[in-house]
């Protein structure tokens, strides 16, 4: 037997050293647990308050660390599993990799190791709230729409541990802690394991560390069989059925369509194709699920909108009414899930928001470019509007705090172009556009005429976004408030001193109302990457969650950036030129 702890140990090997730890019969779901008087000596930084929960790989206590004064949750592991010196080596490294995990939806690791007592224990963030396995068993089944915003979070947390090689393998609904807020936490990825390592051997101990069988893929269940993250995309799929039928989908199981009439077909395929048995048949990655998910909810909201019109049409003219299907008919949404519609310029589409984090991290996964890799960016403004001090930043980690539904920063102009080329080529492809239409960023007239404005309409016009009257009413977006000044750094900068909106920073796309053609953020949140003629000086438009002067919030303003420029105010919006429907 092989003591270098970077190779894996043989299946049989692993079930052998267990027996041998626990005695014969003896399972880790018979494992009981330390009394906290046993356990709370080991742990001398916390104090330790009651068991919350148990499981087979482990116990969790509620704590309170004692030098920052906060709860968190301190998670045990069975003594008889750290006795092998491999599966120690294998579990420190293997928290090492969970602890370097960033995510709003998933639970942090604040730290780990082994008590004096010979128990491995990791200290987890701590989350007032229940586990959706609770939140089913009082209410059967959930609705639609919070079925599908769950599993859109879930899909974002498992997408960024997938790329960071962290794979869960036990994604069930008490492994999913719900916020106060409604906001989904992944936790315990105890029996996660790491992808790089997969590829090299299996150390799952069949019917012990697999997960649990209702939600487990069937390759997780094959001896010696490779298990990647697509493991996940089928539990996703079988917890998702779950959540909108309240039954799991045990043998041939009936389409959610036809037990809930109000969730479209699209969705069954959905789901079918996430519960392959092959996995080369299922989606390639939880981004790929949560964009088919998006696109599956929307024909039934058609439908709806159909029969609207159709009620509409016995109150108003039939001119009426062909206006309604007009507008209905014009509103795109492409493989992202991002919506366009006209914006008064003809055979033109804007994007009803700025581009996401999310888009372009699909952007920067199928071009291959390092999303955590470091570029120059302007990251803290030095109180002029030259006085802007450059740092190190990624995508990633633009040095502000930023969800997958944050508008893109950090993109200069050659970044937002490349973009659009790739969604071109991508979507021309697949058949979504057609073989002349294409994504670009739009030009400073088409901007000015979705913002309400002439199309030639240049600064000082000393027209806002919403309307002529300054300063902005709070639906108008996000602008400086006084948040801004709670930051050290921003302490001189002007602020609306009557504007508290909660966002201090960027805020999610679409937190504000909607300007008459349906666009969000057309002033506010980031500055906007435009489309200039050749020979031409580029500039953006829009104001930011960073300023509060008229001159800035002006829709006509047009500040001259270098194209290069990589900043934490400069993000983009995409139109789409369509010269036919595909």
């Amino acid at each position: 037997m092989t003591n270098d702890p970077t190779e894996p140990l043989p299946s049989t090997e692993v079930r052998r050293l267990l027996q041998a730890a626990l005695g014969t019969g003896q399972t880790l779901g018979s494992w009981e647990p330390p009394e906290v008087a046993e356990l709370a000596p080991y742990f001398p930084a916390y104090q330790l308050e009651c068991l919350i929960a148990r499981g087979g790989m482990g116990a969790v206590y509620l704590a309170r660390q004692l030098s920052l004064n906060r709860r968190v949750a301190i998670k045990v592991l069975p003594f008889d599993l750290g006795i092998h010196q491999d599966f120690a080596e294998r579990f420190r490294r293997e928290a090492e990799s969970l602890a370097r995990l960033s995510h709003p939806h998933i639970i942090s690791v604040h730290d780990f190791g082994q008590a004096d007592d010979g128990h491995h224990f990791m200290v987890l963030e701590y989350v007032e709230g229940c586990d959706l396995a609770t939140k089913l068993k009082q209410q059967g089944r959930l609705c639609a729409e919070e079925a599908l915003r769950i599993t859109q979070q879930v899909c974002d947390a498992l997408d960024y541990a997938h790329r960071h090689g962290v794979v869960h393998r036990d994604i069930k609904p008490a492994n999913l802690l719900l916020t106060a807020d409604g906001r989904v936490k992944v936790t315990d990825f105890g029996i996660a394991h790491l992808a790089h390592e997969q590829a090299a051997g299996d150390v799952t101990v069949t019917g012990t560390l697999l997960g649990t069988p209702d939600y487990t893929a069937p390759e997780q269940l094959c001896l010696g069989q490779t298990v990647d993250h697509r493991a996940d995309i089928f539990s996703v799929g079988v917890r998702l059925y779950e959540l909108l039928t309240g039954t799991l989908p045990r043998g041939v199981f009936r389409p959610v369509s036809t037990l809930q009439p109000s969730i479209s077909r699209q969705v069954d395929e959905v789901l079918t194709r996430a519960m392959q048995s092959q996995p080369e048949l299922r989606f390639g990655s939880a981004l790929e699920l949560s964009a088919g998910l998006k696109h599956a909810a929307l024909p039934s909201r058609k439908r709806w909108g159909l029969m609207a019109m159709a009620l509409l049409l016995t109150v108003f003219a039939s001119g009426a009414w062909l206006w309604f299907k007009g507008q209905q008919e014009d509103i795109f949404v492409n493989s992202l899930g991002l919506r366009f519609r006209p914006a008064g310029t003809p055979h033109v589409l804007f994007c009803e928001t700025e581009t996401r984090v999310r888009d372009f991290q699909a952007y920067a996964i199928a071009r291959n470019l390092p999303w955590q890799g470091i570029l120059p960016v302007y990251v803290n403004y030095l109180g002029t509007r030259t006085g802007w001090e450059q740092k190190d930043a990624s995508w990633a980690n633009p040095h502000l705090p930023q969800t997958a539904e944050h508008p893109m920063v950090a993109v200069n102009q050659m970044d937002a172009l490349d973009f659009c080329e790739w969604l071109t080529e991508y979507e021309r492809e697949s058949g979504r556009i057609g073989s002349k239409d294409l994504y670009r960023l739009p030009t400073n007239e088409e901007w000015s005429v979705a913002a309400g404005l002439a199309a030639d309409a240049h600064d000082p016009a000393k027209s806002y976004p919403w309307g002529k009257d300054f300063p902005p009413p709070a639906s108008a977006g996000n602008y400086a408030g006084v948040e801004l000044r709670e930051d050290e750094l921003y302490h001189a900068l002007p602020i609306l001193t009557d504007r508290r909106d909660g966002h201090r920073y960027r805020a999610p796309v679409g937190s504000y109302s909607a300007n008459s053609y349906g666009l969000y953020d057309m002033g506010g949140n980031v500055a906007e990457w435009v489309q200039v003629p050749e020979g031409q000086k580029v500039n953006t438009r829009g104001g930011t969650w960073l300023d509060a002067e008229p001159e800035m919030l002006d829709a006509g303003s047009r500040p001259l950036v270098a194209p290069f420029s990589r900043s934490y105010i400069l993000g983009f919006r995409m139109v789409l030129e369509r010269h036919h429907t595909p």
